[in-house]
C-alpha cells in the first residue's frame, strides 16, 4: 500500500501521542457500553472533469473542464452493531473512479457529441478506471482511555464485480471526423470491458478482500478535541483468473468510404485471456480540530480531508443543542462546497453540494443513519 507524506506524518504524531497516552481503561463520558444499531446509507462524490450526473450517466452535454484529471464514487449501505466495545458491521459497497488528463477528456467528449478531433494537433490518451462491487463483514474492538478512545475494524469482502482498465497513447482527428492513431490498452474485468469480450464461463467473476479501519478520539483538554477517522487504512483484494486483455489499437487499415473518402478501420492485435489480479483502494482520511468556546455551546472546527487521492479543507463551526444533539455546519475552503451534519440520539444527517443546480454539481455528498440503542 502506497503511503502519502501527509499520512505518513499524521501515523508517526499519532503514535507518538498514544504512547504519552494514561494506559488504564475508564468508563468516560464517550464509553460505549450501551448497545445500539444502525442502518445506514453513505454516497460520496467528486468530479473535476464535468458535473457528476454528466460523468455517472455518460451525458456528456458540456466541454470538461481544462484541468480535468479525476472523478469518483464512493458509495455504502449497511448495518452496524454495538455490544459494549465489540462491533460488527454488514456493508456493500460500490467504488467507482476515473483518473485522465485534458487531453483525453477533450477527445472523449467531441467523440460523444460526434464534433471532429480538429481543434489541436493531437491528444495524449491516458486513461484508468477502477471499479469494484463488494459484499462484506467487519469486526472491531474500541479501547477507552482517561482522555482518549481508538477502534480497530478488520473487514472480510466478497467481490462480486471489478475492472481495471488502462489507456494511453496519442490520437489525430481530421476534418472528415476520422480518428487516427494508436493506443495501448490493458484490462482486467470481470464484466463490462472496453472490447465486449462475452464471459463463456472462461474466467472467474469473484474474489476477496481484506480491510483495516482506524478510528481515534483524543480529549486534548477542556477546550480541545481531536478526532481521526482512517476508512481502507489497509486494504488488498485478490481475484483469480480474472478477464485480462491486453495488446494495441491502431488505424492502419484503410479503406474507401460510400462517398469516396478514405476511412479507418481501428485493428486491435494482442491477447485476450485470463489472469490473477491484485487491487487496493485509497484511503479515506477524516480528521476534525474542535475548539470549545467558554461558557457556550458554540465550537469552531477545522476539518482535513482525503479521498479518492484528492485533498479537501474544511473550515467551520458546531452547534450543541443538547448532550446528544449536534449540528456541525462546515466549508470546503477550495471547492466552495458547504457541507452540513446533525446528530441526534437517533438520527445522523450529512448533505454537501457545490452547486444549488444537481445538473451543474461537482461534488455531492449524502449521508443517513438511524440508530437504536438497548
Amino acid at each position: 500500500m502506497k503511503l502519502t507524506p501527509i499520512y505518513s506524518c499524521t501515523a508517526i504524531l499519532l503514535l507518538s501521542l498514544i504512547v504519552q497516552m494514561n494506559t488504564h481503561a475508564s468508563s468516560s463520558e464517550n464509553s460505549t457500553s450501551n448497545s445500539r444499531v444502525s442502518a445506514y446509507i453513505l454516497s460520496e462524490s467528486y468530479s473535476n472533469i464535468l458535473p457528476i450526473k454528466q460523468l455517472i450517466e455518460d451525458d456528456w452535454k458540456q466541454a470538461p473542464a481544462s484541468d480535468s484529471s479525476i472523478g469518483f464514487t464512493q458509495n455504502e449501505v449497511g448495518l452496524d452493531a454495538y455490544w459494549g466495545n465489540i462491533s460488527f458491521n454488514i456493508g456493500h459497497r460500490l467504488d467507482y473512479f476515473v483518473f485522465t488528463n485534458p487531453d483525453t477528456a477533450q477527445a472523449f467528449y467531441l467523440e460523444r457529441t460526434d464534433q471532429p478531433l480538429t481543434t489541436q494537433e493531437s491528444y495524449q490518451l491516458a486513461l484508468q478506471l477502477h471499479h469494484q462491487q463488494s459484499n462484506g463483514l467487519r469486526l472491531g474492538y474500541n479501547w477507552q482511555f482517561d482522555n482518549f478512545s481508538s477502534e480497530i475494524r478488520i473487514g472480510y469482502w466478497n467481490v462480486s464485480a471489478t475492472r481495471e482498465s488502462q489507456i494511453t497513447g496519442e490520437v489525430f482527428g481530421e476534418e472528415n471526423n476520422n480518428i487516427t492513431g494508436t493506443a495501448e490498452l490493458i484490462e482486467f474485468y470481470s464484466d463490462k470491458n472496453f472490447l465486449k469480450r462475452p464471459n463463456n464461463d472462461k474466467w472467474q467473476t469473484d474474489g476477496y478482500g481484506i480491510t483495516i479501519d482506524l478510528a481515534m478520539a483524543w480529549q486534548v483538554n477542556e477546550k480541545v478535541i481531536i478526532n481521526l477517522d482512517i476508512k481502507d487504512l489497509y486494504s488488498q483484494f485478490k481475484l483469480k483468473q480474472l478477464g485480462y486483455s491486453q495488446g494495441n489499437v491502431d488505424t492502419e487499415g484503410t479503406f474507401i468510404n460510400s462517398l469516396g473518402g478514405k476511412s479507418y478501420l481501428p485493428l486491435y492485435r494482442g491477447i485476450e485471456s485470463i489472469n490473477d489480479y491484485e487491487f487496493n483502494l485509497p484511503e479515506q482520511i477524516n480528521l476534525v480540530g474542535l475548539y470549545s468556546v467558554e461558557d457556550s455551546s458554540l465550537s469552531y472546527l477545522a476539518r482535513y480531508k482525503r479521498q479518492g487521492e484528492v485533498d479537501f479543507y474544511y473550515l467551520g463551526a458546531q452547534w450543541q443543542h443538547s448532550p446528544n444533539s449536534t449540528t456541525k455546519i462546515m466549508l470546503d475552503v477550495e471547492h466552495f462546497s458547504p457541507e452540513i451534519q446533525y446528530i441526534n440520539h437517533w438520527l445522523s444527517f450529512t448533505f454537501a453540494i457545490d452547486e444549488f443546480d444537481i445538473e451543474q454539481a461537482m461534488q455531492l455528498n449524502l449521508g443517513l443513519a438511524v440508530n437504536y440503542s438497548f
